[in-house]
């Protein structure tokens, strides 16, 4: 923003140029200036400039244009000019031109003068373009005519431009009269310029007029072109258009457009041209020592030249580090005697942005008056610094100040929401931002973001759906949110139809619907992707490269996700982890192994997530010995306190049935959650240890630490192994109050347990109940009837499980045959149609 005045322009600068380049299109010369037209100027609005506002009809005998060396006005009306200027247009000569007392619109005269015309129809062309040519030359001898207004107004001077110089030269060669002879060359010459400048000067108006949205790059880029002669030539123009009062007044609202662009323009050079000469005062001031600037700033202080708020702020702009910072503070301080709220938003944004918050604070409790950028600045400096907290109090503050918001504020205050999951609070500065005028793209944006943050999906759709406009940011941010949140099929969706609506993805668009296109095993689309990658729709970089290989990984396909590896030129930590955890995850621990040896004979940074996949592999193909060469590592690196790490750990080593060193980390472990001790519950269970098991249940539960389906379920397989019902029957109580009770896993682990403590009804009841069914859940229930002898309701229910399309393995088709213990049964199960391909008894 340039000044109050001028809000609506800016001159963008080339890019990667030196800044001096802006004001080398101005001319040096005053004279070059454009005229001030002594009219009442529109308000230029340059998004349409023609849409300015002329009073209509256009009075045209207003204009004066005036400059530093002499005025040049227009007669009071143009009847004088045009008289002589019809004169020509037909080819008549006017003697009255200079005085004004032309007699050539006279009645009376008319008919012999055309009695005159009628004498030339025997002449060819070529004689009428001389005599018309001889006639012009006439009327440009008399000392008096406005050349620049003939040459606009003559009507054939596009049809005898070509010829009229060279006639000028021939004439000059054929005159005796040497004062007329020099006259003529110097006539043609100077008439020649004057054509040439026109010239431009149409081309000049066609370009604004082929692009008036325009209009402050075209001056930006062409400022010498916008000079006297210019709007000079663009209100003959006009003038010249007296009998079509449209395209008049439209050439005059041009006109009025292109002056309001320069004097805008040269405001903004003037400004920086200030800025500049403030800039190397400040590198004489800052450069200094300390008392030699204080001296100097007192120095211009008693000179009256005392910085304004404008400079300071500038200055503090440029101040890359605290000390030239607080020297520009010790500036404003002597420049000011009382505080000035946009010294001090600048010298907060200064200071948040070189990460002193204490300093940005203090500035800001000085403060005596402050506005809603105050308050933004000092809440997202806070945001910034992940101090959640104090931003909430301090929003709190401004709330009880009254303080307005802004689009701004709201950003700001709906990011705070986001990170602080206060769904309550987020629905309410909604509710706000709804009734203001503030909402707009950047603010939507905020708004679907704080859902996405708390996992409100739906209401994040609703803000979506309700935008008037779309950009990038809003659909990655709803692709990526669906993404993180499990909608990966959603998220997709969403991405063919942000292509239909022409918006071509960014990279954490892409990045985010190959994530989406691994959680849901979808590779065909994944593939096109890549493909669309490939083709250049957007730029590939060391995070598409990563989501390629972890997409493909997570997909199975580890060939192709290593050779997008091997093709990669940069490869971060992120990337060498999604390369290992995809190995590990798809049972490859030694290629998986392989990898990390090679990730550190290159020295590049081991990440925690890298450790953990690593320990994954190791575990997967039971490597003791690796494991513990990491598990040394993690200790020399002082990560072993990570929790993640820990559990981690302990699945290692129960699944290299190394429990006394899985029970060791455990006891180390400065905080244990769920993970940790589901971790080595399922490891006891697994190794043979069920009474460790419950007692691990037991003093998780005594922490305070609630269990999940997996821990429910390791624990119901430890009470089937030692056949304790009551201690089941417990755990199942437990279960019943908790979300783990709907999960498929846990109640195929109750009907196990049930049937293996001989309870059979009530691992019928636990399976009639379950509201979901897998493969595991039947198999579980035919067990229970097969091997508690109730053969007939095992083959009952392996027809119904048949017949919701579930079919049974071998192993229980053997254990159901082996029930039936004869072949009358198991000829019912030959006979049966669907289940003609098992094997008969």
């Amino acid at each position: 923003v340039i000044s109050n005045n001028t809000q609506s322009l800016s001159f963008p600068r080339q890019p990667h140029k030196q800044p001096m380049e802006l004001r080398s299109a101005i001319l040096q010369s005053s004279s070059s200036l454009p005229p001030r037209f002594h009219t009442l100027k529109p308000t230029p609005d340059f998004a349409s400039p023609f849409s300015l506002f002329v009073p209509n009809p256009l009075r045209l005998s207003c204009f004066a244009f005036v400059s530093k060396d002499q005025q040049h006005f227009f007669p009071a009306t143009a009847r004088d000019t045009r008289a002589v200027l019809n004169c020509i247009s037909e080819g008549l000569s006017c003697t009255g031109a200079s005085s004004g007392d032309c007699s050539c619109d006279d009645p009376s005269g008319s008919d012999e003068k055309r009695g005159d015309d009628d004498g030339m129809g025997f002449l060819d062309n070529n004689e009428m373009i001389i005599s018309d040519c001889d006639k012009l030359i006439e009327a440009f001898m008399v000392d008096e005519t406005d050349w620049r207004r003939l040459l606009v107004f003559n009507k054939k001077w596009s049809n005898i431009r070509p010829y009229f110089f060279r006639h000028c030269q021939d004439k000059a060669d054929t005159e005796d009269n040497p004062l007329l002879k020099s006259k003529l060359l110097w006539l043609g010459k100077k008439l020649k310029e004057i054509d040439e400048e026109s010239q431009r000067h149409n081309e000049l108006i066609e370009m604004i007029k082929g692009s008036p949205s325009e209009i402050s790059e075209i001056v930006s880029r062409s400022r010498k072109d916008f000079t006297k002669e210019f709007f000079m030539h663009l209100h003959t123009i006009a003038e010249s258009y007296g009998d079509n009062p449209e395209t008049q007044n439209d050439l005059v609202k041009l006109q009025n457009t292109c002056l309001a662009a320069v004097e805008v323009y040269d405001a903004a050079t003037e400004s920086i041209e200030a800025l500049d000469a403030a800039e190397l005062n400040y590198q004489n001031i800052i450069n200094s020592p300390l008392d030699a600037s204080c001296w100097k700033v007192d120095n211009i202080a008693e000179k009256s030249q005392c910085f304004n708020p404008e400079l300071i702020a500038r200055w503090l702009r440029l101040s890359y580090n605290v000390e030239d910072l607080r020297r520009v503070h010790t500036i404003a301080l002597k420049c000011f005697r009382h505080s000035v709220t946009y010294v001090d938003n600048n010298l907060i944004c200064s200071y948040l942005r070189l990460g002193k918050l204490a300093l940005a604070r203090r500035v800001f409790d000085g403060m005596s008056r402050k506005n809603t950028v105050t308050w933004t600045a000092i809440i997202d400096g806070y945001l910034k610094f992940n101090l959640d907290d104090e931003a909430f109090k301090l929003f709190q503050d401004s709330v009880k100040h009254g303080v307005p918001a802004n689009s701004k504020m709201f950003v700001c205050i709906m990011n705070l929401c986001g990170k602080r999951v206060d769904i309550k609070l987020g629905k309410q500065i909604h509710a706000r931002i709804l009734k203001s005028r503030w909402r707009n793209l950047i603010v939507d944006n905020a708004v679907i973001h704080f859902y996405a943050k708390c996992g409100n999906i739906s209401s994040a759709f609703r803000t979506f759906d309700c935008m008037e406009e779309r950009d990038v940011i809003c659909w990655t941010t709803m692709i990526t949110a669906c993404s993180q949140q499990g909608f990966g099929h959603d998220a997709l969706l969403m991405l063919s139809q942000m292509l239909g609506d022409g918006l071509f993805p960014n990279e954490y668009t892409i990045c985010s619907a190959l994530k989406a296109c691994g959680e849901n095993k979808a590779l065909k689309f994944g593939t096109q992707l890549h493909g669309a990658i490939v083709k250049k729709i957007c730029k590939s970089d060391v995070f598409i490269g990563t989501s390629l290989v972890d997409m493909y990984a997570k997909c199975g396909v580890m060939v192709n996700s290593k050779e997008v590896f091997d093709r990669m030129r940069i490869r971060n930590t992120v990337t060498w982890t999604s390369i290992i955890s995809g190995y590990a995850r798809n049972g490859f621990g030694e290629e998986a192994i392989s990898f990390f040896r090679l990730m550190k004979r290159k020295r590049i940074h081991v990440s925690k997530l890298t450790i953990l996949s690593v320990l994954m592999a190791c575990g997967t193909i039971k490597a003791s010995l690796i494991g513990r060469e990491v598990h040394a590592q993690i200790i020399k690196s002082i990560i072993h306190t990570n929790i993640y790490i820990g559990s981690t750990l302990v699945w290692f080593y129960c699944k290299c049935k190394e429990y006394s060193h899985a029970l060791k980390v455990l006891q180390h472990m400065p905080f244990r959650d769920v993970v940790s001790w589901t971790a080595i519950i399922s490891g006891c269970a697994r190794l043979g240890l069920e009474h460790e098991a419950l007692e691990f249940l037991q003093e998780m539960m005594e922490e305070g630490v609630l269990p999940n389906s997996y821990t429910y379920s390791s624990a119901l397989k430890a009470c089937a192994e030692l056949e304790a019902p009551i201690q089941g029957k417990l755990i199942h109580s437990y279960a019943s109050k908790t979300p783990a009770w709907s999960n498929v896993f846990v109640n195929s682990a109750l009907i196990y347990m049930y049937s293996k403590c001989g309870y059979v009804a009530d691992a019928f009841q636990v399976f009639d109940n379950m509201p979901e069914r897998n493969l595991v859940s039947w198999e579980s229930m035919i067990l229970a009837y097969a091997r508690n002898g109730h053969a007939r309701e095992a083959l009952k229910l392996m027809h119904r499980m048949e017949a919701e399309g579930f079919v049974a393995d071998d192993y229980i088709l053997a254990t159901v045959l082996t029930a039936c213990g004869g072949v009358e049964h198991g000829d019912i199960h030959r006979d049966s149609e669907s289940s003609s391909h098992y094997l008969h008894s």
